[in-house]
């Protein structure tokens, strides 16, 4: 037996198709974990010229701070010439994936001006370590990349 059907009954299936594609493609974009990269990102952009004031700090120095990296510590060692000043600062391990990957800790360098930061927690990834940091009233802002395995 052939089943007939004619052209208001495909235009209403077409339409019922259409109407249920659009309302799967409704669900999937409401469940979407959407968020900015930074919360304060208009304010930052605003102050981006300290910003880079701070960078060119950094560029003059002799030596720059390296980034030494183990499967369960990152080493943050900073040059000689910040052995008799007092550092205040933050370090930020950034995660461009997910805000909820982010650290951010004080830097609370020993003697031998370094300090060490465990990451076996982190998942595995791409980061930015954000080094922002005054010394002697003079501010400098150091990104160094690191990968997790």
């Amino acid at each position: 037996m052939k089943l007939k059907i004619n052209w208001g009954t495909g235009i209403v299936i077409a339409l019922l198709i259409m109407i249920s594609g659009m309302l799967f493609l409704v669900s999937i974009a409401l469940r979407q974990d959407f968020y900015l990269v930074e919360k304060d990102y208009y304010q930052k952009s605003v102050n981006y010229q300290s910003q880079i004031d701070k960078i060119n700090n950094v560029t003059k120095l002799a030596v720059p701070v390296k980034l030494t990296q183990s499967d369960k510590a990152i080493q943050i060692n900073f040059p000689e010439l910040f052995k008799k000043e007092q550092l205040k600062g933050t370090i930020h391990i950034y995660s461009p994936v997910s805000e909820k990957n982010d650290m951010k800790l004080p830097i609370l360098l020993n003697a031998a001006l370094s300090q060490s930061i465990s990451v076996k927690n982190l998942p595995k990834g791409r980061y930015t370590v954000k080094l922002d940091w005054t010394s002697n009233e003079k501010p400098y802002y150091q990104e160094l990349e690191m990968q997790l395995p």
